[in-house]
């Protein structure tokens, strides 16, 4: 199953803001240079935007983020809590859920899916020893 990313008002002004403004800059000032580096920044910008998502299939978690893509398995995970963690994370809202897994040493990632209620029933049906932390 497939979930998108949740997005901020905030956070989708930026995506929106950034790549008017850079466009901005091509037309009041051509060059060829900033033409191309603007067309590769709106490139990866709407693949971020876009392409947020979390993908539960095969008793995996995938998680993309523009062109970032990790892979958990769904029985490595440990916990899962609510966190307003405002770090680098492949999510477009500060409203996330912090993963953390694998069994050797824990590791962390935050994601923010829309639908959070159905997320976390899908990872408990997979893996029942998942332990939600408030």
């Amino acid at each position: 199953m497939i979930f998108k990313s949740k997005v901020d008002w905030w956070m989708a002004a930026i995506f929106l803001v950034v790549p008017i403004s850079m466009i901005y800059g091509v037309i009041t000032e051509p060059d060829a240079l900033l033409m191309l580096f603007t067309t590769i920044m709106i490139v990866l910008l709407a693949t971020l935007f876009f392409g947020t998502k979390y993908v539960i299939e095969d008793g995996e978690l995938l998680v993309y983020g523009g062109i970032y893509k990790k892979t958990i398995p769904i029985e490595q995970i440990l916990s899962l809590r609510p966190s307003k963690n405002p770090l680098s994370a492949p999510a477009m809202s500060i409203d996330r859920i912090e993963i953390t897994y694998n069994n050797s040493f824990s590791e962390v990632i935050l994601v923010s899916p829309k639908d959070k209620e159905e997320f976390v029933k899908m990872l408990l049906e997979i893996n029942p020893n998942i332990k939600l932390t408030p």
